[in-house]
């Protein structure tokens, strides 16, 4: 079986490894992770905890400032300000997904296990900000450019997270060819 899995191509052997790994990450996520919102609630409350001070930084002083609270609905956060709320994050958004496809591409490529860590690591706390920062510029689209929002919300933002991601891979990529220009 070693000697089998060791005659396949590296661009073989990445694909069947991510189809495990990402077989084995749904199973567990949507049958036992899901269920009892781990870590999904605390991830939400972190990006909604994030998003409120990004807005309260970069936001009008005139206004009443934001807070984060949890949701009477499971599976979200509510950003209010006043009376009103002005966000809300539901786990959907709280970028896990995203982190994980990060993460997990870098894990699979080669390199040393120190470069994979930092970059992962990095890479990760630079996800977790740029989300907060998604959710920041979302609450600022639906209060001044409604009719924008959907669209920025489904499509611009989203494509922003994805290259961002993108980078992360091919400055980790680029480093691997610096170090090893050979092979």
């Amino acid at each position: 079986m070693i000697k089998k899995w060791s005659s396949l191509s590296p661009a073989l052997q990445f694909i069947i490894k991510s189809v495990l790994i990402v077989g084995t990450w749904r199973l567990m996520y949507i049958f036992i992770l899901q269920p009892i919102r781990f870590p999904d609630k605390l991830l939400t409350k972190f990006i909604g905890e994030g998003t409120t001070i990004f807005i309260n930084i970069f936001g009008s002083n005139s206004l009443p400032k934001v807070y984060c609270i949890d949701s009477k609905f499971i599976g979200e956060v509510v950003l209010i300000r006043g009376t009103h709320a002005i966000l809300h994050i539901g786990d959907a958004c709280n970028g896990l997904e995203l982190m994980l496809i990060y993460a997990g591409v870098i894990a699979l490529l080669p390199g040393n296990k120190k470069r994979k860590t930092s970059y992962i690591v990095v890479g990760l706390l630079l996800l977790l900000i740029a989300n907060m920062l998604r959710c920041t510029g979302l609450e600022w689209v639906y209060e001044f450019y409604r009719p924008l929002f959907e669209t920025t919300h489904h499509y611009i933002f989203t494509l922003v997270m994805y290259i961002f991601i993108f980078i992360g891979w091919t400055l980790y990529i680029n480093k691997i060819k610096k170090s090893n220009p050979t092979g």
